[in-house]
C-alpha cells in the first residue's frame, strides 16, 4: 500500500503547527480590485452612456418678434421634423428652445417651417445641449442661493 500524504495532513499540520487562518493574499487581493473596479465604474459609466446619447444634440432658441405667444400649430409642425427631438417654451411662453440632431437636421431646415408659418423669430442662440443644460442647472443653484 504506498503512502497517502492526504490522509495524514491534518496530523502533520498540527505537529507542525502549520494553521489556516482567514482568506489569503490572493483573494483578498481580488476582492479589493473587484471593489475598486465596481465602484468606478458606478461613478463613470452613467456619464459616459449620458455623453453618448446627447453629443450630437444642440439647442437652438427662438424668439417672436412680435412678443405674443407661440402657435400651438407650429410647435407641433417643429416636433414633427425628423431629427427634432424636443421643444419647450420657457415660462413666460415667449421663447422656444428646440433640441435637434446636428446628424439629421440642419437649423435652416427648423427656420424654414417658420417662414412656411409666416412668423417673424429671431435666433437668440445656438449652442450644445449638454452645455445648455449645465448652464440652465447654474442659474437654477444661483437662483436658489439669492
Amino acid at each position: 500500500m504506498a503512502y497517502d500524504p492526504e490522509k495524514y495532513r491534518e496530523k502533520r499540520e498540527k505537529v507542525l503547527g502549520i494553521r489556516k487562518r482567514g482568506m489569503g493574499f490572493g483573494t483578498i487581493a481580488m476582492v479589493v480590485s473587484l471593489v475598486i473596479i465596481v465602484g468606478l465604474s458606478v461613478v463613470t459609466i452613467p456619464q459616459a452612456i449620458s455623453y453618448m446619447t446627447t453629443r450630437h444634440l444642440d439647442d437652438a432658441i427662438f424668439k417672436l418678434e412680435s412678443d405674443s405667444k407661440w402657435p400651438a400649430s407650429v410647435i407641433t409642425g417643429i416636433s414633427a421634423i425628423q431629427g427634432v427631438k424636443n421643444t419647450v417654451k420657457d415660462e413666460h411662453t415667449t421663447r422656444l428652445v428646440v433640441t435637434y440632431d446636428r446628424r439629421v437636421v440642419s437649423l435652416s431646415n427648423i427656420t424654414a417651417k417658420f417662414d412656411q408659418q409666416n412668423l417673424n423669430v429671431t435666433l437668440l442662440n445656438q449652442i450644445n445641449h449638454r452645455q445648455h443644460k449645465n448652464t440652465m442647472k447654474k442659474e437654477e443653484k444661483e437662483l436658489e442661493a439669492s
